[in-house]
C-alpha cells in the first residue's frame, strides 16, 4: 500500500547534457520551420507584416511612437535594430530564428531543475509550437519569463523574481495585469510582502498610464482598441470594465463559462499537461490574467488554442506541471510501478496530446489536414507561389512612401518596408488616419492628459496597390473564416469579402489578374491635354489683352480665358483624397491594432 508519509525526496535531475540536446533540437526545428513557412509565402500581414512595417519605420525614420500604436510595446525599438545588423530581406528570418531560440530556453531550464522527462514534456507542449509557428509576436517572451519568475520565486531569489515580474509590462500593456498577479504571488504565497506589493503597485500604475494616456495619445484611429473589440461589452475602459465585473457577476460568469469553445480552450491547455497543474493552484496565480482575458472576450480568436494568446498562461502551467512530477515519481515508486514505467506512461500520454494538438512534423495538423498555417504544404513553396512573388516584386514599386494593402494571408518582407502597409481592406476605400508625433513635446502629452485632446497633425493614407489571392484563406482585415478545400465555410465572412473584392475591382485599375491572383492599382490623374494651337485668321487683328475672344460668328463671347497654358480642371478619381506630405516629411505608420488583434490564422484547426 502506498505510504503517503514517506520522505518526499525528489529524484536527482539528469546531467545537463540531455537538457542541452533537447534545447538545441527544439530550437533548430522551431527556427527552421518558421523560416520555411515564411519563405513558402505562408506568413500573414497580421502580425508578421505589421511588425516588420513598424520595425522598419522605427529604424529608418526614427518613429518612436510606432511602439505605442494600438499597444504599448516598449521592446519594439530594440527589435528594430535587426534592420541595422542584417540586410533588409534577412530581417524576417532573423526575427523568427530569435523567437525559436527564446521559446526553446525553458527546455534547458526544466532539464536542469526537474530532469529529462520535464525537458521532453516542454518540447511536446503544443503552445510552444503554435507560438513559434504562428508568425511573430512579442507574446512569446512570456513563456520563458514567467517560467523563470516562478523558478526564482520558489527558490528564494526575491530580487530576481521582482525584476522578472516586471518584464511582462514591457511585452504588451495587457500583461501589466500579469505583473500585478506576480506581485500577488510574491506577497501572499511566497510571503515577500514588500516585493509583492511593489510589483502590484507598479503593474497597476503602468496599466492605467498605458491604456488611458500613452496608447490613445499615439493612436489616431478611434475605431480600434479594446472598447471596440472583444471586450466592448465590458465598457469603454478599465474602470467601467471593473465596475461591470463587480455589479453584474452573473452576466460575466455566463460569458466566461457559457461558451463551449472556452471550455475547449481550457481543456486543451490543461489537458495537454495531463491536468497536473490543477494540483498546484497557488502556482497558477500569474496565469490568471491571461486566462481571464481569453474567457472574457466575445471574439473566438482570443480563446482560440492555436494562436499566441496562450503564451501568457503556458509558462505558468508548465512550471506547475513540473512541480507535480516529483511527487508523482515518488508515488509510482512506492506503489510498485516504478519510476521507469511511470515515466514511460507519462511520456506516452504527453506524446498523444502533442500529436493531436501541436503543429509539429509528427502531428495530425501537419500530416493529415489542409490547414493553411500548419499543414505540410505551408512549408513547401509551389511554382505558383514563386510566380506570385515574382509578379509582386516586378509590379509593386519599392517606394517606401507608397502605401500597399494585401490580403492577410499574402505577406512578404519587402512589401512591409514602407510607411503604410496593412491588411485588406484597411485604407482601400477610405483614408486611414495616423498621428504624426515627429514634433510632439512633453507639453503636448500633458495637454492630452489634462483634456483628452491634442492639436498634433493627423496624416491620412490610402492604398495605392492592393494584392489579393482568392485561392488563399479569406480575411476581412484580421477576421478570418473556416477555409477548407479552397472554400470559405463562414457565409458572413465570405459574403463580406466577396463584396469588398468586387468593390475594389470596380474602383481600382487591374494590373494583373490570373488564376485568382490580382494586383490592383489606384487610378492616377490623367495628364492634362496640351492646349490646341490657335490660328489667327488672316487679316484679323489680335484681341486686346484681357478681353474675351469672340465666337466664330463674331456675336457671342467664349468662356473667360484661363491662365496661359492651363488646361480645364479634371475631376479627381474616386478615392484620391489621401493627404500627402512633402517627400522629406516624417510620417507615421498604420494606426494600432486592437487589444487582441483578432484571429490571424487562416483557419481554426479542427
Amino acid at each position: 500500500m502506498t505510504n503517503l508519509h514517506a520522505p518526499a525526496t525528489l529524484p536527482v535531475p539528469v546531467s545537463r547534457g540531455f537538457g542541452g540536446a533537447v534545447f538545441l533540437g527544439l530550437f533548430a526545428v522551431l527556427a527552421l520551420m518558421a523560416c520555411f513557412k515564411y519563405l513558402a509565402l505562408h506568413s500573414t500581414v497580421f502580425d508578421l507584416g505589421v511588425f516588420l512595417s513598424n520595425l522598419y519605420s522605427l529604424h529608418r525614420y526614427g518613429e518612436w511612437w510606432r511602439a505605442f500604436l494600438g499597444h504599448a510595446q516598449p521592446l519594439l525599438p530594440l527589435y528594430a535594430q535587426v534592420y541595422r545588423l542584417v540586410p533588409d530581406q534577412a530581417a524576417p528570418l532573423v526575427l523568427l530564428t530569435v523567437q525559436g531560440l527564446v521559446l526553446a530556453l525553458p527546455a534547458l531550464m526544466a532539464a536542469r531543475r526537474y530532469g529529462m522527462l520535464a525537458a521532453l514534456a516542454y518540447a511536446l507542449y503544443f503552445p510552444v509550437w503554435t507560438n513559434a509557428l504562428f508568425d511573430f509576436h512579442l507574446d512569446h517572451l512570456l513563456i520563458p519569463i514567467l517560467f523563470a519568475f516562478l523558478v526564482a520565486a520558489t527558490s528564494g531569489r526575491t530580487r530576481l523574481a521582482f525584476v522578472l515580474g516586471l518584464l511582462p509590462c514591457l511585452v504588451k500593456e495587457p500583461y501589466a495585469l500579469t505583473t500585478i498577479f506576480c506581485g500577488a504571488y510574491l506577497a501572499f504565497v511566497a510571503e515577500e510582502r514588500k516585493a509583492g506589493w511593489g510589483l502590484m503597485l507598479l503593474g497597476a500604475l503602468y496599466f492605467y498610464v498605458a491604456t488611458a494616456w500613452i496608447v490613445p495619445y499615439c493612436t489616431a484611429d478611434g475605431g480600434l482598441g479594446a472598447a471596440s473589440g472583444g471586450y466592448a461589452w465590458l465598457g469603454g475602459g478599465p474602470g467601467t470594465a471593473l465596475a461591470t465585473c463587480l455589479l453584474h457577476p452573473l452576466t460575466v460568469l455566463d460569458e466566461m463559462f457559457g461558451v463551449a469553445g472556452k471550455w475547449k480552450y481550457l481543456g486543451f491547455l490543461f489537458g495537454a499537461l495531463l491536468f497536473f497543474p490543477l494540483f498546484r493552484p497557488k502556482l497558477l496565480l500569474p496565469a490568471v490574467p491571461a486566462l481571464a482575458l481569453a474567457l472574457l472576450s466575445t471574439q473566438p480568436n482570443y480563446y482560440g488554442w492555436a494562436n499566441h494568446y496562450t503564451a501568457g498562461a503556458a509558462g505558468v502551467l508548465f512550471f506547475a506541471f513540473c512541480e507535480v512530477l516529483g511527487p508523482v515519481r515518488i508515488l509510482a515508486r512506492q506503489s510498485g510501478i516504478g519510476a521507469h514505467y511511470s515515466g514511460l506512461a507519462l511520456f506516452t500520454a504527453l506524446a498523444v496530446g502533442h500529436v493531436l494538438l501541436a503543429p509539429s512534423p509528427v502531428s495530425r495538423l501537419f500530416l493529415t489536414t489542409d490547414n493553411f498555417a500548419f499543414s505540410m504544404e505551408a512549408y513547401e513553396p509551389t511554382a505558383r507561389d514563386a510566380a506570385i512573388l515574382a509578379e509582386i516584386l516586378k509590379a509593386v514599386p519599392r517606394d517606401p512612401d507608397l502605401p500597399v494593402v494585401a490580403q492577410n494571408t499574402l505577406n512578404w518582407g519587402a512589401l512591409a518596408e514602407r510607411l503604410d502597409y496593412n491588411s485588406f481592406p484597411l485604407g482601400v476605400f477610405t483614408p486611414h488616419p495616423v498621428r504624426d508625433l515627429s514634433k510632439a513635446s512633453f507639453g503636448d502629452f500633458w495637454k492630452f492628459v489634462r483634456t483628452g485632446k491634442t492639436d498634433l497633425p493627423v496624416r491620412s493614407w490610402q492604398a495605392q496597390y492592393v494584392l489579393l489571392d482568392l485561392t488563399r484563406p479569406w480575411f476581412v482585415l484580421d477576421k478570418g473564416c473556416e477555409f477548407q478545400n479552397g472554400a470559405c465555410r463562414d457565409k458572413e465572412v465570405a459574403r463580406e469579402f466577396s463584396e469588398l473584392v468586387d468593390r475594389a475591382k470596380a474602383q481600382l485599375e487591374t494590373v494583373y489578374d490570373q488564376g485568382g491572383f490580382l494586383i490592383l492599382r489606384r487610378p492616377q490623374p490623367k495628364p492634362a491635354p496640351a492646349p490646341a494651337a490657335q490660328t489667327q485668321p488672316e487679316g484679323e487683328a489680335p484681341a486686346a489683352p484681357g478681353t474675351a475672344p469672340m465666337s466664330p460668328d463674331g456675336q457671342t463671347s467664349q468662356a473667360p480665358n484661363a491662365a496661359p497654358g492651363a488646361a480645364a480642371p479634371e475631376a479627381a478619381p474616386a478615392g484620391q483624397n489621401a493627404v500627402r506630405h512633402a517627400p522629406d516629411a516624417r510620417r507615421t505608420g498604420r494606426a494600432g491594432r486592437d487589444a487582441g488583434s483578432g484571429d490571424r490564422r487562416a483557419r481554426k484547426p479542427a
